[in-house]
């Protein structure tokens, strides 16, 4: 149990799912500090402005800080960091993010989103909603929100809004009243042995709901499908569908896609609502139904909801507009899989005054490896006229011996019936292809980022100069 006045410390704070929890907890009252690699993310100087104590690097001053209660820290951060180690050795508690975050969430009634895809702007949506019609609502998102300029708000009432992270089932800890499910897809392999193993783990997330809970499960998918059809009665009975398909309980219907919103109908129940989202793609306007059902669900109407909706200014990372760099349109994207980068390139080919121009950089050896095919298949549309490649963003994997940005390059190339593929070094800082983008970018060209990486922060850089 949480006391009062405790000292937290978090190894890693910057991580977007670490620093929205490290600032939840500051605004508790308690005492914060934390240490990161590198301290110029924007979360971080969120973080300094709540009066949190930020340490770059890994072996810090916190490491023989008496006055610390609790380590806080996340998959990420390798077994054997020294700031694990010295608090060991001393006895301090040392718990991972999510028991954290799950302790939060037996003390509010929480709404938990989880999913393979979607689930950061689907949690903003409905935390949007909440905070427009007075809710006030505590937020922990896994994205900056641009309306709060933030990942993180602490809220006054009763409600949690909280996106859920599967990608080391750690979801099935939390104790949600109302759990989203946006989607099940073969992703994070590095943790789940097979889609068994999968649908296993977003059934024991469901678990958790309480007799009265209600989850909110999209069957637009195959695995989702079969998901939804497997689980138990007692699960099954909780379970309240959405999306395009006829056999939803909650219906999207006669969707319209433009170029920065999008639009439809809502069913439930026999009675038909429209529903406007500022966002482009049909994947955006799937979340915004999801956030809809769970809005009504809270006795929120359909209008307020509406009203709310206009005013979202979505998150950051989700084809955001950067800037202009020779004339072209920058955006940039966190979609780092297949299915993320197909709705991307979607929207993208609908924004786009001339010719697509794509740099991405994949996330991780073991996802590059098992989505080989896919990757492939994805960047081979026509859709894509110059794509550029990059080296593999490791994150914490070591290397796997023939799985490169080069020779996934040359797959690609090899498939590729229209537009070119080429492999760019990043070292040193970027030049390699911002050289080779001023060769192939022209005036009304649309130049998208994509990856979970740092390779946004190239996005941003270029539109600086």
């Amino acid at each position: 149990m949480i006391q009062k006045n405790m000292h937290f410390h978090f190894v890693g704070i910057g991580g977007i799912g670490m620093s929205s929890l490290a600032a939840i907890i500051r605004q508790l009252g308690h005492r914060v500090s934390g240490c990161d690699a590198d301290c110029s993310q924007k979360s971080i100087q969120n973080l300094v402005s709540l009066g949190c104590t930020i340490f770059e690097g890994n072996n810090t001053p916190a490491c023989n800080d008496s006055s610390i209660d609790t380590l806080v820290y996340s998959t990420a951060i390798q077994k054997n960091n020294p700031e694990l180690a010295a608090a060991r050795k001393r006895s301090i508690p040392v718990i991972h993010r999510a028991a954290l975050l799950a302790e939060l969430t037996q003390k509010k009634t929480t709404i938990a989103v989880a999913g393979s895809h979607g689930k950061t702007t689907t949690t903003a949506l409905i935390a949007h909603i909440l905070l427009k019609t007075e809710q006030d609502p505590t937020v922990i998102v896994g994205g900056i929100m641009h309306n709060l300029n933030s990942n993180a708000h602490y809220g006054k009432s009763n409600l949690l809004v909280a996106e859920a992270d599967e990608s080391d089932r750690s979801f099935t800890q939390l104790f949600p009243s109302i759990a989203v499910i946006t989607n099940i897809d073969l992703e994070h392999l590095d943790t789940y042995r097979d889609k068994a193993d999968l649908k296993e783990t977003f059934q024991a997330f469901l678990a958790k709901l309480p007799w009265y809970g209600k989850a909110f499960v999209c069957i637009d998918t195959p695995l989702t499908q079969e998901f939804v059809t497997e689980l138990p009665e007692n699960l099954h009975q909780k379970v309240v569908t959405y999306g395009l398909s006829t056999d939803a309980a909650v219906v999207l219907s006669n969707p319209v896609l433009e170029k920065q919103q999008s639009s439809g109908t809502i069913s439930i129940n026999k009675t038909a609502f429209q529903l406007t989202v500022p966002l482009a793609g049909i994947h955006n306007l799937l979340n915004a139904t999801a956030a809809f059902a769970v809005a009504q669900e809270l006795g929120i109407s359909a209008h307020k909801i509406n009203e709310a909706l206009e005013s979202f200014m979505g998150i950051d990372q989700r084809f955001t507009y950067r800037g202009t760099f020779l004339g072209a349109e920058v955006f940039d994207d966190y979609g780092h899989h297949p299915t993320e980068i197909a709705h991307v390139l979607e929207v993208a080919k609908k924004r786009s005054k001339g010719k697509v121009v794509v740099v991405f950089q994949p996330h991780r050896f073991t996802r590059t490896e098992k989505l080989w095919d896919d990757f492939v298949t994805v960047f081979s549309t026509p859709t894509i006229a110059q794509l550029v490649l990059t080296d593999i963003h490791p994150a914490s994997e070591t290397p796997i011996e023939g799985i490169t940005g080069k020779k996934l390059a040359l797959a690609i190339a090899s498939k590729r019936k229209e537009g070119t593929t080429t492999f760019s070094e990043l070292e040193p800082d970027y030049e390699p292809l911002v050289t080779k983008l001023k060769a192939i970018v022209q005036e009304n060209d649309l130049l998208l980022f994509l990856g979970a990486g740092k390779i946004n922060r190239l996005a941003e850089k270029l539109c600086k100069k």
